[in-house]
């Protein structure tokens, strides 16, 4: 688990460190735990349980800082340091092994369960399920364990027990706490991979400057929606626009207002669409899937997408306030029409919208040729 967690070492995955540190204190707890006997009771005991106690703490600090909420480092070293003196009480002051493992398996289970608590898979709605599901029911598993066994231990303290006691439950519940940290570690690293896939997922599929969709994922979703609305039956629009006069903003204001106002604008187009998605096909041009919309619903969205737009201010330099206008394109699958086509004739009237004068939405069922016969006049 070691070696997994160090190859994912350089990816700043929140958590990482803590997983790591929580892995290292484990290994060398076993090894005291396994020295009984033959080094100091000091170091197999005392020093053992205090790191043992550590490794869990440290693993539910790291799914905390994963999952984007901070880690309770101070309650947990709290209950560390407390459990610490509390099982020393019990070595030092009145020698009972059994009272030691009861309390140890105690305050495992508290860590586990707090640890299944902040795991519930249906509260990280947007995450893989599985990676959380298992680290949650790994979690889970330990706190039931842990506390069966502090339960036993507790009703029978006066039990002449040893920590490496032959007992079905002991061995139980020390193969358990053997195989403890690794199985979370390996539930840690399902969630860091799934985490790390859907970043790359996201790189892929949006615009770095925009967020909006990228013109690959465009396609991708445009194809299926498509394929649907042939096998269906059903309607399918598009808009494509793009801002009227951009590299005159460009060259007046900057590249850098002029990505304010390409951002500005995907954020607006959100807005209007009320949870569709703009895609951004290339430099300043930009598209929207509209499945089960027809021709007059798209129309009526896109004249409310330029009027937002029309009205939309940003911030330049030296307090200048910059306006944007677009121009928009919009059509509507025919019956038995290729993708292709779709895009044809919505970028056709596109074209059409800007030679009719810009800052207007072209019909592409009223587009003759380079001239559309009608068009929402600019305001």
């Amino acid at each position: 688990m070691l070696m997994v967690l160090r190859s994912l070492a350089r990816s700043d995955v929140a958590g990482m460190r803590e997983w790591t540190g929580a892995n290292v204190l484990a290994i060398v707890a076993l090894l005291l735990f396994a020295g009984r006997g033959r080094i100091a009771d000091v170091l197999s005991i005392d020093v053992a349980n205090l790191l043992f106690l550590g490794a869990p703490a440290l693993m539910h600090a790291g799914f905390e800082r994963h999952l984007g909420r901070p880690a309770p480092y101070r309650a947990l070293a709290a209950l560390v340091i407390a459990s610490t003196l509390a099982l020393g009480i019990f070595h030092y002051g009145v020698d009972a092994m059994a009272v030691r493992v009861a309390l140890s398996s105690l305050f495992h289970g508290i860590v586990y369960l707090a640890m299944a608590r902040g795991l519930r898979p249906w509260t990280h709605p947007g995450r893989a399920r599985y990676p959380i599901r298992f680290a949650f029911g790994a979690a889970l598993t330990l706190a039931a364990a842990h506390g069966v066994r502090a339960v036993l231990y507790a009703t029978h303290h006066d039990a002449q027990v040893t920590l490496f006691d032959a007992s079905p439950v002991n061995l139980v519940c020390f193969a358990l706490g053997t195989l403890a940290l690794p199985g979370l570690t390996l539930g840690a690293v399902m969630m860091a991979n799934a985490g790390l896939i859907g970043q790359a997922r996201y790189a892929a599929e949006h615009d770095h400057l925009t967020g909006a969709w990228s013109r690959r994922a465009f396609f991708g979703r445009a194809e299926h929606a498509h394929a649907d609305a042939v096998r269906t039956g059903g309607t399918l629009s598009l808009l494509i626009f793009d801002v009227d006069h951009f590299k005159a903003i460009n060259d007046t204001h900057g590249h850098a207002v002029g990505d304010r106002v390409l951002a500005d604008l995907v954020a607006r187009t959100d807005a209007v669409l009320r949870g569709g998605a703009c895609a951004r096909l290339g430099g300043e041009e930009f598209a929207i899937l509209l499945p089960r919309e027809d021709a007059d619903a798209a129309v009526r969205l896109a004249d409310e997408l330029r009027r937002t737009l029309e009205r939309a201010a940003v911030a330049g330099a030296d307090g200048a306030v910059v306006h944007y206008t677009v121009s928009v394109g919009a059509a509507s699958l025919d019956d038995g029409e290729s993708l292709a086509s779709l895009l044809q004739r919505a970028d056709a009237a596109l074209y059409a919208a800007k030679r009719g004068g810009r800052n207007r939405v072209a019909d592409a069922r009223l587009v003759d040729g380079d001239r559309c016969k009608y068009a929402t006049p600019a305001m």
